[in-house]
């Protein structure tokens, strides 16, 4: 049967693996960003929703992931990177530009200077540099990250998906501690004062 979506068995082998479609996929990207409708149409018969996020990049989103538990992979990189956007962020970096434009190395890294940093780690059984090294490597096998042998790293566009993730939680959580004020109890008066 030929087809005139270009790349599509490529393209598909690709994302069915869980993998992103970033622009550094040359022309699997190209070519679904040409006719993102034309690949949505095709996959949607087969229960997949291909998702074009707002970063652009391509992943597959099914209804079946919605209702499955997290993968256990994911709580540490969870915890990895809300450090890292705390210590931006205490920095007074400008948090998002920060993690998606700088080089990181393993050795640098705030995740084992704190003790308070150090228990959220150990928290998720990472202990060391080398647990961290790691993580950072099961990062780059889901897209979200590029790890280079001299224990350097970068995040990838598709690591947007975490880190608007964790700016959700951030701010549900933020949310939540407003809400445990009672807002029926009585005001200070600051005339009183």
């Amino acid at each position: 049967m030929n087809t005139p979506l270009p790349q599509l068995k490529d393209i598909f082998d690709k994302l069915r693996q869980g993998a992103y479609i970033t622009h550094e996929q040359g022309p699997l990207h190209a070519a679904l960003a040409e006719n993102y409708e034309g690949y949505k149409e095709y996959f949607e018969p087969l229960g997949l929703n291909l998702i074009r996020h707002p970063r652009d990049f391509f992943f597959f989103h099914t209804e079946t992931a919605e209702g499955t538990p997290p993968a256990a992979s994911l709580a540490p990189m969870a915890v990895f990177s809300f450090i890292l956007i705390e210590a931006a962020a205490n920095e007074g970096r400008p948090v998002e530009e920060y993690l998606l434009t700088e080089r990181f190395t393993i050795g640098t890294l705030p995740h084992l200077k704190s003790d308070r940093y150090k228990a959220h780690m150990r928290a998720v059984e990472v202990d060391d540099e080398a647990g961290l090294r790691k993580l950072v490597k099961s990062m780059a096998t889901k897209g979200w990250a590029e790890y280079a042998t001299d224990d350097s790293f970068r995040f990838l566009r598709p690591f947007h998906r975490l880190f608007d993730k964790c700016q959700e939680i951030s701010m549900a959580a933020e949310q939540e501690s407003r809400s445990v004020l009672d807002p029926a109890a009585p005001k200070i008066d600051p005339e009183l004062n």
